[in-house]
């Protein structure tokens, strides 16, 4: 059975579970803000620290990205270099022990053409060991 990744940012509305704990979902919603940072985006230390070694990303135009991408790609992409990231409406659900999902909305905005666009975002948070990891994400364009 496939999983329709377009309703994924509101099953964490529609779960009937108990409240997820304040401090652990501003954890998870501070980490995910790191990876839109410009300075984390530029280095691949923090991604890869951040990213699990099985991340997987199912990206807005449809590409399926990993780990490797992200440490060493895209810290050398030219056109990180004009993109503003900007994100609003986190909602984070544990769904299992140890484990998080976080919806939100973003913007990217091209800082040399002004064309600026928004995504409908979801990611999977794991604890493994002492720290938190992104293990999925993914982002789809959607219309203002």
């Amino acid at each position: 059975m496939y999983l329709n990744l377009y309703i994924i940012p509101y099953i964490a509305r529609a779960a009937n579970t108990p409240p997820m704990n304040p401090l652990l979902s501003k954890q998870i919603e501070t980490l995910e803000l790191e990876l839109l940072q410009p300075e984390i985006r530029k280095s691949g230390k923090r991604f890869d620290e951040l990213l699990a070694d099985d991340f997987v990303e199912f990206g807005m135009a449809g590409k399926i990205f990993n780990k490797e991408y992200f440490v060493k790609t895209v810290p050398t992409l030219k056109s990180e270099e004009h993109e503003k990231y900007e994100a609003t409406d986190f909602e984070a659900k544990e769904i299992a022990p140890n484990t998080v999902l976080l919806t939100y909305k973003a913007s990217v905005e091209n800082l040399k053409t002004g064309v600026k666009f928004w995504t409908l975002r979801c990611s999977l948070w794991q604890k493994r060991g002492d720290s938190w990891q992104i293990i999925f994400h993914q982002g789809t364009i959607v219309k203002e």
